[in-house]
């Protein structure tokens, strides 16, 4: 029997240069697919969905909101064709109800120990509205995803291949306001074995990884035995926050750690001090800047990006606070009547889709657009991305023009990064 896994287009943001990388969750679903299924996946980013196709059974993941109605629309396209439809993910866990309407089945939660069972009921014709397991997936449950479905040659910008991506834990204590992924993977973290991580970033063709755990530092000592284990792979990562104590940040950087993710809602000399010590371990830092907090008012957003230059940040992604339902916020700006619409579409964190408390949705949309221009304006995204590639590979000397010759904040002239020495204001004691 066959099965094809879908991974749904969704509205990128504007702002961001246009690059897919592989997805890791229909992946490892398909690792979970028992050897009597004939798998195969279409990651309709980089390929059209072949609608001619007759599965037995298709598989589609919606794991951002703003994927969900293409999603909807897959699946109503192959149903109209007589193929059974099962939908998963982040996004149809916290719109389960929805997502109901719009599939022959809805996997919530993790798929470990539930997609083999799916895949039996819908060979004997009988699949249940839905399936979910009463616990958590064990670390040892989490398979080696199969990457080989997926063709790396898809996965390119300008030439250049994107990074693979790897799950070393899951789960979250930190419990941020905003995010939605404790919904699916909860809030215990759960650390995978330390050699099999080893073992498939070893397997990795690519020579640069995203570890996606949504934060390292949640258990030091975990966080240094990964260091210290995937060293000799000789890779080069990115993840979200890792630990700044010095000793862990040196692991990390002899690991082949290239930089980080650093969640920003307000200026702040915690932020300050982070990417200080980051640049000063030879790490870059990428700024995920979130924008539209309660205490934000409209004087925010020329604040925020003096900050951050003044901080000599590498790259900046500036978003707009998004209720994403599932999460208590969501839930409380539902109550009070501060949401706009409903249109899942346009929650993919670029449009304004709730009532901020101290300024209008226009001037928050307006601020958002001018985050974006006034950060880049003396040194274009590309640009700045281009440097960061060149510190690990001499890939996009060409491939992308050479930055402006001129002397801007944390850049020396030719284009020249000084880590740990941007022009900045003296550290506080």
């Amino acid at each position: 029997m066959r099965v094809r896994l879908l991974f749904p287009s969704w509205q990128r943001i504007e702002h961001q240069t246009h690059y897919a990388l592989p997805p890791l969750g229909v992946a490892v679903v398909a690792a979970l697919t028992p050897p009597t299924w004939e798998v195969a996946i279409t990651d309709e980013n980089v390929a059209p969905v072949d609608f001619g196709e007759r599965p037995d059974l298709v598989g589609i993941s919606a794991m951002l909101v703003c994927q969900l109605p293409r999603a909807f629309e897959l699946s109503r396209a192959f149903r109209e064709r007589g193929v059974p439809v099962v939908l998963g993910g982040l996004a149809a866990t916290s719109l389960a109800d929805l997502a109901a309407r719009h599939a022959d089945a809805v996997v919530l939660g993790e798929a470990e120990g539930v997609w083999p069972r799916v895949l039996e009921d819908a060979a004997r014709r009988r699949l249940r509205s839905s399936y979910r397991r009463q616990d958590l997936a064990a670390p040892e449950e989490i398979p080696p995803a199969r990457r080989e479905l997926l063709d790396p040659a898809r996965y390119t910008y300008r030439g250049v291949r994107m990074m693979d991506l790897l799950e070393t834990s899951r789960g979250c204590r930190f419990k941020c306001f905003p995010c939605l992924v404790p919904r699916l993977t909860g809030t215990c973290h759960r650390s995978r074995p330390i050699g099999d991580v080893a073992r498939e970033l070893g397997s990795l063709t690519a020579q640069r990884v995203f570890i996606v755990d949504n934060n390292l530092s949640q258990d030091p000592e975990h966080e240094r035995r990964l260091f210290n284990a995937i060293a000799p792979a000789g890779k080069r990562w990115v993840s979200h926050p890792i630990s700044t104590e010095p000793g862990t940040l040196a692991l990390a950087r002899k690991a082949g750690c290239w930089y980080v993710y650093q969640p920003i809602i307000s200026p702040s000399q915690e932020v300050r001090r982070r990417i200080a010590l980051l640049h000063d371990h030879d790490i870059g830092v990428e700024g995920t800047v979130l924008l539209g907090s309660d205490a934000h008012g409209p004087d925010v957003f020329e604040r925020m990006v003096d900050f951050l230059l003044e901080c000599g940040l590498d790259l900046a992604e500036f978003t707009v606070l998004t209720p994403f339902p599932g999460t208590a916020f969501f839930d409380r700006m539902k109550r009070a009547g501060r949401l706009l619409h409903e249109d899942w579409t346009r929650y993919n964190a670029e449009n304004v889709v709730f009532k901020p408390r101290r300024m209008t949705p226009a001037r928050l949309a307006q601020g958002y657009r001018y985050c974006w221009e006034r950060f880049y304006k003396e040194r274009s995204q590309a640009a700045r991305m281009a440097a960061l590639y060149r510190r690990v590979s001499g890939a996009w000397d060409g491939a992308i023009a050479a930055p402006e010759v001129k002397v801007v904040r944390g850049q020396k002239a030719g284009g020249k990064a000084v880590w740990g020495k941007a022009v900045r204001k003296p550290r506080p004691e």
